[in-house]
């Protein structure tokens, strides 16, 4: 025979309530009994004491056990994989051979919880406690049910609390108070037990979650961040069921980076500032920026001056693209920038292009396709212009995929101010890039070399994401059931191997070995950079350096400034940051700021139209704010001084 003792008042709580104040009669308590226990090896005999009740009731046989066991195992395999429904079916089956084995029981009940069954995982749980009201993880499970499932915080605590006081210790009790006190505007007292649990067991990954999910309703973005930082990269999972956790992590690391760089912004737009300084010194040019729109998914890129013979280099974005994100795009492109002017110093940077030879060298490659592709009904001229393009955008991402990795790489290490920035914009762009290449009807019209060479790149920049994010991420995943993943891991573990040897003008190596993998080597060509070029265009004249003009518009600038800075005086930094960087963008094209005519907008002051002295009195008075110590160059220095002077003594009317 075997027996479990029980108090009367976990009788009362395992019923639903507390015991009363006054002990109820034998017959009373000896129905609860039978009802409670009704699960047992039939018949049961009861022995009611003062204070508890001992149940006794025969043992299953050894048969019985043995196969329980097995079934139990079994469920439990399944369980881990995921498949919940065959494991609650085998756990069922296992109960009812051994009702006594708490193990499957309690499993069970977390199975249920997976499934939604909170009923069905309530009754088991508070079955594990019958057995044994001792068992300490079966009042935290039961308890966390209590609290996520019901939102009854009050039942949820009294079974967490006893929980710890059954061990003192416990990571997932900790954790459920912490949830608990959140859940009532408690945060410091949450902050400290999601710490405490932390401490008890710094593997567990809720509790790393509850924190920075508590510091983010808090607004502490930065905490939120370093708590999610540790969540992915030094916690584990335990099975399937843990899974859960870090996908909630990441949707909620998501909405931290974005608040990050929207805060950012203003300190990300003085680094971008600074790094356009040391491109156009490096490169003895200097960058202008202007908005466009791309035909594809392009964000944004870089004319050089020396390919395109102008006396400038030419930045372009894409017109709508999130506006908080640009600074990661020009930090992105200014760095291409950067390596291409550092391989011209050493004579060792080369021309990326494709010629009329690497062009029908591809379309031969492709005859098969271009004849299934017109047997879809398409003509043949179109076919012939479609394929071009294919061609044209398969080499411009063969040479760009290994290069961004290391432009994103190196910005990720040399610009913390940007992670967040870049975090979003990356994000934003690989959601892109799965859209466009998951698409049918691109597959049917796209030869099999180029659908498989451009997911094979997208799969590795995937995978360079995934690693670059630290497990933030989980974008490769999309890709695994591909066929072309095998060939993404293989281009991106060759990227890693190289990418740490490489000095200036070595990166196109790169190129080469990527487009050796892809078998597309012959689709393009290099061509020798000889060092200087000479103007194919006459030299810009929009241009704000013509001092003698701008001085004459002194009298004028500072009825700007006084407008501008009462217009500043009650916005957040932030704001300002925004409006100074757009006019700061526009500015870079040229600005007429000899015309009267508002002829210039902006998307941060929507409704208003600007003359060109306007906005560079809203870009200099902006950067004055956010960034003092910035030289833009411009000379209205002393009308912002005038200007100031009025209106720090009142005088907004001169």
């Amino acid at each position: 025979m075997l027996s479990v003792t029980i108090t009367i008042a976990d009788l009362f709580e395992f019923e639903g309530g507390l015991a009363p104040a006054q002990r109820p009669d034998d017959a009373t308590i000896g129905a609860m009994v039978q009802r409670q226990f009704q699960f047992l090896p039939q018949p049961i005999s009861v022995q009611i004491e003062q204070k508890a009740v001992t149940i006794s009731f025969k043992e299953e046989s050894p048969a019985a056990k043995e196969e329980a066991g097995r079934l139990a195992a079994r469920a439990s395999k399944r369980a881990a994989e995921g498949n919940y429904s065959k494991a609650i079916s085998a756990w069922n089956r296992a109960l009812e051979l051994q009702p006594t084995l708490r193990g499957a029981r309690l499993e069970l009940a977390m199975a249920l919880v997976e499934k939604g069954d909170t009923d069905g995982a309530k009754n088991q749980l508070i079955e594990v406690l019958r057995l044994n009201p001792q068992d300490q993880w079966a009042c935290v499970v039961l308890g966390n049910l209590y609290i996520e499932r019901e939102n009854d915080l009050i039942t949820g605590e009294r079974f967490l609390r006893r929980a710890l006081d059954l061990s003192p210790h416990d990571s997932w009790a900790l954790n459920g108070l912490g949830a608990i006190s959140a859940k009532r505007g408690q945060m410091d007292e949450a902050i400290k037990l999601f710490e405490t649990a932390i401490a008890s067991n710094p593997e567990l990954p809720n509790p790393h979650h509850g924190l920075a999910l508590t510091y983010q309703r808090l607004g502490q973005m930065e905490q939120a961040e370093a708590a999610l930082d540790v969540l992915f990269t030094k916690t584990k999972a335990q099975d399937a069921r843990s899974m859960s956790v870090f996908a909630n992590g990441r949707a909620l690391y998501a909405e931290v980076e974005k608040a990050l760089a929207q805060r950012q912004h203003s300190d990300a737009l003085k680094a971008v500032e600074n790094l356009r300084g040391e491109a156009q010194r490096l490169s003895g040019y200097p960058v202008r920026v202007a908005e466009t729109e791309f035909k594809d998914t392009t964000g944004a890129t870089i004319r050089m001056a020396w390919k395109h013979g102008e006396d400038h280099h030419l930045l372009l974005y894409r017109k709508s693209y999130p506006p908080h994100l640009l600074t990661h795009l020009m930090a992105h492109e200014l760095t291409h920038l950067r390596l291409e002017s550092e391989a011209r110093k050493i004579g060792k940077n080369r021309f990326f292009s494709t010629t009329t030879a690497t062009e029908q060298g591809a379309m031969e490659h492709m005859q098969g396709d271009i004849r299934r592709i017109q047997r879809l009904g398409y003509p043949g001229d179109s076919v012939q212009g479609l394929m071009k393009s294919l061609f044209v955008g398969l080499a411009g991402f063969l040479y760009n995929c290994p290069l961004d990795m290391l432009i994103e790489a190196e910005l990720r290490e040399k610009m913390p101010v940007l992670r967040a920035a870049q975090f979003e914009s990356l994000m934003f762009m690989a959601t892109e890039a799965w859209n466009a290449t998951s698409q049918r009807d691109i597959r049917q019209v796209t030869p099999s070399l180029i659908f498989r060479a451009s997911l094979a790149m997208n799969g590795a920049f995937a995978l360079f994401l995934d690693q670059l994010f630290r497990g933030a991420t989980d974008v490769a995943s999309r890709y695994q059931k591909l066929e072309a993943f095998g060939l993404s891991q293989r281009l991106f573990q060759h990227w890693q191997s190289r990418q740490r040897q490489l000095g200036p003008g070595d990166e196109y190596a790169l190129v080469d070995e990527f487009a050796d993998m892809l078998g597309v080597r012959r689709w393009f060509a290099w061509q020798p950079d000889p060092g200087f070029h000479q103007l194919t265009q006459s030299p810009s004249k929009r241009d704000t350096t013509n001092a003698d003009l701008l001085k004459q518009k002194h009298p004028a600038a500072v009825r700007h400034f006084l407008d501008t800075l009462k217009r500043y005086d009650k916005m957040p930094v932030e704001k300002v940051g925004e409006i100074a960087f757009e006019a700061a963008v526009l500015g870079r094209s040229g600005l007429d700021y000899a015309s009267p005519e508002p002829k210039y907008t902006l998307k941060s002051l929507p409704d208003e139209q600007f003359t060109g002295l306007q906005l560079m009195c809203l870009m200099y008075a902006g950067f004055k704010r956010i960034a003092p110590e910035h030289d833009l160059g411009v000379d209205l220095n002393e009308p912002f001084l005038t200007a100031l002077e009025l209106f720090q003594q009142g005088d907004t009317k001169s």
